[in-house]
């Protein structure tokens, strides 16, 4: 489910053509989510760093933004 999660965000990533507007909010998206990404390999292939539980859900909670931003995106075209 992680992988799922994570997917779905990279896929609203690529699909958002700006995700955010402030350079600061979108460095620090970036860093969190290429360390989401470094964390989750390094569990699947090497060792057990955090619960798979809670590997989610920081998985989920670093995807949440973009999720907004991807249905506020989509509101704005309906508009």
């Amino acid at each position: 489910m992680t992988f799922l999660i994570i997917m779905a965000g990279l896929f609203m990533l690529i699909f958002l053509e700006k995700p955010f507007e402030k350079r600061s909010s979108g460095f620090l998206f970036l860093t969190s989510y290429l360390l989401l990404i470094a964390i989750y390999v390094i569990q699947t292939t090497f060792v057990e760093l955090v619960p798979d539980g809670f590997l989610m859900l920081i998985a989920g909670v670093v995807v949440f933004p973009l999720f907004v931003r991807l249905v506020m995106s989509s509101q704005k075209t309906h508009s």
